[in-house]
């Protein structure tokens, strides 16, 4: 493929702001454009579904994965953090969230075609052999895309609450990076450890436009893992697709 060299022209002001939040994010204002623009391109794809071109999208994430360990050196990885967890659920049980749950069709455990090609595409990119949707109600999680789960968990397609890993990445409203469940204070005692193998976890919010967080795209690994800030950045764009995607479902 061949490279292509242009010249973004942005108001000073724009410039500013891209110098800022790159700065921010301990990245080039070039990287920060392109991000930018991978994250828009994710988006279309999740709302047209076209195949080809989720695995066009998933080509050029893995291409910037290898040149990112290419350009970094061993000791970069993003290494986990024993993160607060809120020990206050409430807001699982907002009337509007839940009732956006609903309006969406998926709480039944169906499956959706588009969501599971943007969770085979992170799954593959990422390299891990689980990847979910999780829609995370006041007292259960079910997946609209469940793509490497064991049984009888694949079959049910939804586990009680108290299995939850997504649930606090809903309820922060940040990503949740987890290099290693067992050895984390808040979550070392999660029964989805034993039961559905939960080592290593990567959640990304999925919010509507109003703001309203109604689960996570999430991959696990059954054996810690580092993840990366490119990793992290990539799962972003795929969930803003999906997230895109399910406000779709539930404005139809």
């Amino acid at each position: 493929m061949a490279m292509r060299a242009m010249t973004v022209r942005f108001s000073d002001d724009v410039w500013e702001l891209v110098a800022r939040e790159a700065a921010a994010q301990r990245i080039s204002a070039a990287q920060f454009v392109r991000d930018a623009a991978l994250w828009r391109a994710a988006t279309l794809v999740g709302r047209r579904g076209d195949e080809e071109e989720v695995a066009d999208l998933e080509g050029i994430a893995r291409g910037l994965l290898r040149a990112g360990a290419r350009k970094k050196p061993a000791a970069s990885p993003t290494r986990p953090r024993a993160v607060p967890l809120p020990a206050d659920q409430a807001d699982l049980a907002g009337a509007q969230r839940l009732s956006l749950l609903r309006r969406t069709g998926l709480m039944g455990g169906a499956r959706d075609p588009a969501l599971d090609r943007l969770g085979e595409a992170a799954r593959r990119v990422l390299r891990a052999p689980v990847a979910l949707v999780s829609l995370v109600d006041s007292d259960r999680q079910v997946f609209a895309c469940a793509l490497g789960l064991g049984e009888p968990w694949a079959t049910r397609r939804q586990t009680p609450i108290s299995h939850s890993f997504c649930r606090h990445a809903v309820v922060r409203r940040a990503p949740l990076v987890v290099g290693d469940a067992r050895q984390h204070p808040d979550l070392r005692d999660n029964p989805a450890i034993a039961e559905l193998g939960v080592v290593a976890y990567l959640g990304i919010p999925l919010a509507t436009s109003d703001g309203t967080v109604l689960g996570t795209l999430c991959v696990i690994d059954h054996v810690p893992r580092m993840w990366e800030r490119e990793q992290v950045a990539l799962l972003e764009d795929l969930a803003a697709a999906a997230a895109v995607h399910l406000e779709h479902r539930i404005t139809a």
